[in-house]
């Protein structure tokens, strides 16, 4: 009996015969690389996400959390008919248990609706609408235009430096490059910017880490069905549109909401520290030459991949198995529409954390210092003092 007989004969589950089958089958990719995976004989791509959906549910199974915040969280989640979207925002910015991290950022991406009720269906059909979009495009024929930004996303890729190491693994280099190149297909008017690639890769590990309960450096690619990565790539694909719509003047043409933060950024250390300001100006050094590469990948390539989920919490609290970590992104998603603020002042908090050894640099060793930032050997205690610096300034400066 063939696999999809098998499925169809137990709707909405999978037999332990057909999972294993999953594992030991290797990734059969369509010639046009940039597509969602098709394999012939198998169920459709609807089917398929109905079922990964039914075994993906946020029922929140009851877990023990040893620290009082991962406590509140699980309690907010599994108790709320309607989730205090406010209250998660508080919880999640000084960080996030990994078990819990996949759906907070669903939540604060507004990719799952707030009211529990609708969840299961609101998942399924933007999941089935990726899917179609993914595959149109594997029957569009490709203009001039979108082969060069086709080239361009897979030149970008191997240069990526969150999370590379994942990066080697061919199904989750594809699943990001069909995101970025549906994205920019989709939103032209930003398309694709190199630093894209930094901010989309995250957001994929850690949904793909929820299938294993592991926080996202323990993730065990070869264990992740071909099914449940077409479910991370569709979660990955909304959460992350939403995510550069908050930052979509970075990424037009021109890239004026990045010159518009470096000039924030120039104000804001001629109020804090007018000699330092003066001395990079004495020797040379706009803002914009180091500012610039901040902005743009938002400190992600100037952090260790141990700090990102929280950039994107930080301090680590004592949680039984599942830890929970101040990571980069966790604070980036908590903050929302006012991130750009925050990364202007968090632009300043670098900046005056070496005030002292800028002073008595030149430019070329300033320019050296800043292309290899102490910051790649932080470790997540040292990141969360800046964040909190960060929040005091932004206080202090308004």
């Amino acid at each position: 009996m063939t696999r999809a007989r098998k499925l169809a004969t137990r709707p909405g589950t999978l037999s332990a015969s057909a999972l294993a089958e999953d594992r030991e089958r290797e990734p059969e990719f369509p010639r046009n690389a940039h597509v969602v995976y098709r394999k012939e004989g198998l169920i459709s791509s609807k089917q398929r996400l109905r079922i990964d959906l039914a075994r993906n549910e946020f029922s929140f199974l009851p877990r023990r959390f040893d620290h009082a915040k991962g406590r509140r969280l699980a309690k907010l989640l599994k108790e709320s008919s309607i989730v205090n979207v406010e209250e998660l925002r508080q919880l999640i910015w000084t960080g996030c248990p990994s078990i819990l991290r996949p759906v907070c950022w669903k939540l604060l991406m507004g990719y799952i609706p707030l009211n529990a009720d609708r969840r299961k269906i609101s998942l399924g059909r933007k999941r089935i609408k990726y899917t179609h979009l993914a595959e149109k495009l594997d029957n569009d024929i490709l203009g001039s235009d979108d082969l060069v930004l086709l080239h361009q996303i897979q030149i970008d890729l191997p240069r990526t430096v969150v999370y590379r190491e994942f990066l080697e693994h061919a199904e989750i280099r594809l699943a990001v490059q069909r995101v970025l190149f549906t994205r920019a297909l989709r939103n032209p008017t930003s398309s694709y910017v190199q630093g894209m690639n930094e901010l989309m890769v995250p957001f994929l590990i850690a949904f793909l880490a929820e299938f294993q309960a592991v926080p996202p450096l323990e993730l065990d690619v070869s264990e992740i069905t071909t099914s449940q990565f077409h479910v991370a790539e569709a979660d990955s694909y909304w959460c992350f549109c939403k995510f550069l719509g908050v930052m979509q003047n970075h990424y037009t043409f021109g890239q004026p909401g990045i010159q518009e933060s470096c000039f924030k950024v120039k104000e804001l250390l001629k109020r804090a520290d007018s000699e330092l300001y003066e001395h990079l100006t004495n020797e040379g050094v706009d803002v914009l030459h180091f500012a610039f590469r901040w902005l743009n990948c938002l400190f992600l390539r100037e952090f260790p991949a141990k700090c990102i989920p929280r950039l994107m919490v930080n301090h680590i609290f004592p949680v039984t198995r599942f830890q929970v970590k101040t990571f980069v992104k966790d604070t980036y998603l908590a903050e929302g529409d006012d991130l750009p603020h925050f990364i202007e002042h968090f632009c300043l908090v670098i900046l005056l954390k070496w005030s002292a050894q800028f002073k008595e640099m030149t430019f070329q060793s300033i320019v050296s210092f800043i292309q290899n930032p102490p910051t790649k050997r932080w470790t997540v205690s040292e990141l969360e003092i800046a964040l909190s610096e960060t929040h005091r300034l932004r206080t202090t400066f308004l």
